[in-house]
C-alpha cells in the first residue's frame, strides 16, 4: 500500500510511537487487592477503570507546583481512593483508629490494612509517573506496648529533592477523611491512640 494513501494511519502510528507504551498503559484498567478485616484477613478485588485512573491523574496534576502541593493532592487522592474502595468492599463505614476486638467485623480496617492499602495507592501513582516531587516509600512503624505506646504502622512517601520521609497515615481518621501527612520523625515521636 503506497504511503500517500494512508496519511491518517501514519499520523496515528507516529503519535503512538512518540507517546510510547506508557501512554497506553496509563489508561489500562488496574485491579488491586484491598485489605480489610484486620491484618489483611480479607483481600477484596477493586478495579480502577480508565476513567478512575484519569480522575486520580487529575487529582495529582493539581499538586505539581511544589512538594507541599503534591502532599495535599496525595491527601485528596487517598480520600477518593478510600471512597471508591469502600463502596466496592463494604468498608465505607470504617471508623477512626480501629483496634482489634474479639468479634471485629470484616468491614473494619486496622492500621496494617490501612498501611497496605495506602502503600498500594502510592505505588500505583508512582508507577504511572504521577508523583513528581515524591516517591512511594516503605511502611514505617512505632510503639511496642512496653514503651507505653500502642503499636502502629503507616505508609510513607519520600520527597525526591530533600530525601525527607513523610507519613501518609489514614488510620487516624474515618474512611475517606484526610489522612495525617507529616514528617516521619515527628510521627515517630508521637504515639498511643491519640495520634
Amino acid at each position: 500500500m503506497p504511503l500517500k494513501r494512508v496519511p491518517g494511519t501514519l499520523a496515528v502510528l507516529l503519535v503512538l510511537a512518540l507517546a510510547g507504551p506508557a501512554a497506553a498503559e496509563s489508561l489500562a484498567p488496574v485491579k488491586i487487592r484491598y485489605c480489610h478485616g484486620y491484618g489483611c484477613k480479607m483481600r477484596s478485588p477493586v478495579i480502577f477503570s480508565s476513567g478512575d485512573l484519569q480522575t486520580l491523574k487529575r487529582i495529582l496534576d493539581r499538586g505539581k507546583a511544589s512538594p507541599a502541593a503534591e502532599r495535599a493532592a496525595i491527601s485528596r487522592a487517598d480520600q477518593w481512593y478510600e471512597r471508591k474502595a469502600g463502596a466496592a468492599t463494604g468498608t465505607s463505614k470504617d471508623g477512626a483508629k480501629d483496634t482489634y476486638e474479639l468479634f471485629t467485623p470484616l468491614s473494619e480496617i486496622d492500621c496494617v490494612d490501612e498501611t497496605v492499602n495506602t502503600t498500594t495507592l502510592l505505588e500505583m501513582l508512582d508507577r504511572h509517573g504521577w508523583l513528581r516531587h515524591h516517591k512511594a516509600g516503605r511502611p514505617a512503624n512505632r510503639g511496642f506496648l512496653i514503651d507505653g505506646r500502642y503499636p502502629h504502622n503507616t505508609a510513607t512517601i519520600t520527597e525526591k529533592a530533600s530525601g525527607r520521609r513523610w507519613v501518609v497515615d489514614s488510620w487516624v481518621r474515618a474512611n475517606a477523611e484526610p489522612p495525617d501527612i507529616k514528617p516521619l520523625d515527628v510521627w515517630k515521636r508521637e504515639g498511643g491512640r491519640r495520634g
